[in-house]
């Protein structure tokens, strides 16, 4: 390495780096809009791991923090953000929205006041269980459910105030933004479909129309929200995020030599062997253009990354394709598959890449019985380690190339996946 790498693996690109989803942000920006005219629209962000919707949670953030203009004036909205974990309950939650809410807010001696009156029920949580029954009625002593609606209700009305009553706070906001990413780590006790759709039927009710929610996660997240509460889903405008263009992978790429430029004040430069390799190795996933370009970033000795460096990065020890495996790949083939034939049948289906092999092709090489490998294939395509070609019965392939060429390269050595690639 010759400098700060620019690259930055296993972090949210940050706005100033942010590359594509022109077509997605200008939906974004027009929810933002619509809610802070109190007509809001919920949105859903799915897509697979490493496709950049942290990223996208963080630029939305950015614009409706003082970033967005509307006719001529500036919007500025509240945002609550946070990520769920699997052991998140629905106290857990309500306290974790009240927590930052109070920290965000807190700034004076009449809004600290403010929050001991309305907000003083979630120091009770811990004692009181909470949770929401069959049929979507609050059931715990207190009814803290209620009371926390209640309580961001009043919340969201005093922010958005423009009178002397609403000035206790620092600014006055045009709307909210609750963001959750991770929203597939939902687990089933905490019912997130059905706990948002009462939230938001109450806020409604109540005249609060200046509140919007955007959730991020892996493509399950719309089976857990219907299975928690069926009309949930409905609540959210989804947006589905595909891979990146070549033309924005090389945007991304200029973005991080023209910072490591301008940070380290030499003159960094690429060649085109160098930002093939790059663009091929990425597939257009976010993520991977960041941890194989940190790689090759380190690699470089000249301040000219050149495909030697690229190569080297990605393929030497502790180098970008195992960084990605430990991350993306190794539970896939380990974890989630237990049978040693069944990852056979992943070794087979590496040698296409991510193409599509049919079954007949993957038998002639397969040492074991027929039914062990309708049993394989069955398991693979459950967890969602392979995909079936739609319209074409017996015909798969692998997720990612990138799952391919790791398989290759974790278990056949570094020269014949150099000779893949």
């Amino acid at each position: 390495m010759v400098g700060i790498n620019p690259f930055r693996p296993n972090f949210p690109i940050s706005p100033g780096m942010f590359v594509g989803r022109i077509d997605e942000l200008k939906r974004l920006e027009s929810y933002l809009i619509q809610t802070c005219a109190g007509k809001p629209v919920n949105f859903m962000i799915t897509g697979e791991r490493g496709i950049g919707k942290s990223s996208l949670l963080l630029y939305i953030t950015f614009l409706a923090q003082n970033n967005l203009v509307k006719d001529g004036r500036t919007l500025n909205l509240l945002v609550v953000d946070l990520a769920l974990d699997k052991s998140l309950t629905q106290k857990g939650l309500i306290k974790r929205v009240g927590l930052i809410l109070q920290k965000k807010l807190e700034k004076s001696e009449a809004a600290r006041k403010f929050f001991a009156d309305v907000w003083k029920f979630v120091t009770r949580i811990e004692a009181v269980g909470i949770k929401i029954s069959a049929d979507n009625k609050p059931e715990t002593p207190e009814t803290l459910l209620e009371e926390f609606y209640s309580s961001l209700e009043n919340t969201i009305k005093r922010i958005c105030d423009n009178s002397e009553e609403g000035g206790m706070f620092d600014s006055v906001y045009d709307g909210v933004l609750l963001l959750i990413d991770e929203a597939d780590h939902a687990s089933k006790e905490l019912e997130l479909g059905s706990f948002l759709k009462l939230l938001m039927e109450s806020l409604q009710r109540n005249g609060v129309n200046k509140f919007m929610v955007g959730l991020a996660g892996l493509d399950e997240l719309r089976n857990i929200l219907i299975e928690s509460h069926e009309s949930s889903i409905r609540l959210f405008d989804h947006i589905y995020l595909d891979r990146l263009s070549g033309e924005d992978i090389n945007r991304a790429i200029d973005l991080a030599l023209a910072e490591a430029t301008k940070i380290n004040a030499k003159n960094y430069k690429i060649t085109d062997d160098a930002r093939r390799a790059l663009v091929d190795l990425s597939e257009g996933y976010p993520h991977f253009i960041q941890q194989y370009g940190f790689s090759a970033f380190e690699a470089d000795a000249d301040y000219t990354i050149g495909e030697a460096d690229v190569l080297k990065g990605a393929f030497g020890e502790h180098g970008a394709l195992e960084s990605i495996g430990i991350r993306y790949y190794r539970n896939d083939f380990y974890n989630k598959v237990q049978q040693e034939s069944y990852r056979q049948v992943l070794r087979i289906m590496a040698d296409e890449l991510d193409g599509w092999i049919t079954k007949t092709k993957i038998k002639n090489r397969f040492k074991g019985k027929g039914s062990t490998l309708d049993n394989a294939l069955k398991a693979l395509r459950e967890r969602g380690i392979i995909i079936s070609k739609e319209g074409q019965k017996g015909t798969y392939r692998l997720q990612h190339k990138g799952f391919a060429v790791w398989i290759k390269h974790h278990t056949s050595g570094l020269e014949e996946t150099k000779s893949a690639e």
